[in-house]
């Protein structure tokens, strides 16, 4: 398997995908998250240029499934990529463009799939919702979290990022299902938000094809739905 420093600039020079949220967390993960925890796998077109690449990463999404991400516009180059990429029985996570989704079930299965749709946050457009209860921290790696506490310290809503470029940040939201509908989940998404737009990233916002109230909770701080969409879940081969 080439070097990863060395194959991550021939796939830029390849690909050239525009900075916008649609291509972010693709971009993110083929070109900068950790090198370590980071697999690439291509395939060339005949005039022996790169034009597919799958890349599975270990995350701190989920400590036993690496995240998979796919790009590429001829099927079986794709499905060869990913038959190359994926161990036989292992379970991952996912996210990819809907339109490779019969690439990714003609090699593997898939379970809980999801029509995410991308929304991003700009800075003209937030409408923040100050709460004194937010703290704002760091976790070991360094990403902000807001949080929360209930009355034992533990989190009663937290909102964190997946990951964070130069550019962007994709946020995400828990909030303890005794104290839902208070309106915490907004809180400290707000209080989040804020912070990444102060630090110079886009907030992108990824909320389920049915979850009317998370799409709610976007729009009511400015989020826009880009009209950009994803297909997650886990898969298998």
């Amino acid at each position: 398997m080439p070097d990863i420093n060395q194959l991550r600039p021939n796939i830029a020079s390849a690909f050239q995908w525009p900075n916008t949220p649609e291509y972010a967390k693709l971009s993110y993960f083929v070109m900068k998250h950790d090198v370590q925890k980071t697999k690439l796998f291509t395939a060339n077109n005949a005039a022996h240029r790169i034009d597919t690449v799958v890349a599975h990463c270990q995350t701190g999404m989920d400590l036993f499934r690496p995240l998979v991400v796919a790009y590429g516009d001829d099927s079986q180059r794709i499905q060869d990529t990913l038959r190359q990429a994926l161990i036989r029985g292992r379970q991952y996570l996912f996210s990819i463009m809907p339109r490779l989704r019969p690439d990714l079930e003609s090699v593997a299965t898939i379970y809980s799939p999801v029509i995410g749709h991308i929304y991003a946050l700009a800075a003209a457009d937030l409408q923040a919702v100050p709460n004194v209860l937010v703290q704002m921290i760091h976790t070991p790696d360094g990403k902000p979290r807001a949080i929360i506490r209930a009355r034992d310290e533990s989190p009663a809503a937290e909102a964190g990022v997946n990951w964070m470029s130069a550019d962007f940040a994709e946020v995400f939201v828990r909030v303890d299902e005794r104290v839902r509908g208070r309106g915490l989940g907004k809180s400290v998404v707000s209080a989040l938000s804020t912070h990444l737009l102060k630090i110079g990233r886009i907030p992108i916002y990824i909320s389920a094809n049915d979850n009317i109230a998370s799409q709610r909770l976007a729009t009511r701080l400015g989020y826009r739905d880009t009209g950009a969409r994803e297909l997650s879940g886990i898969l298998q081969m």
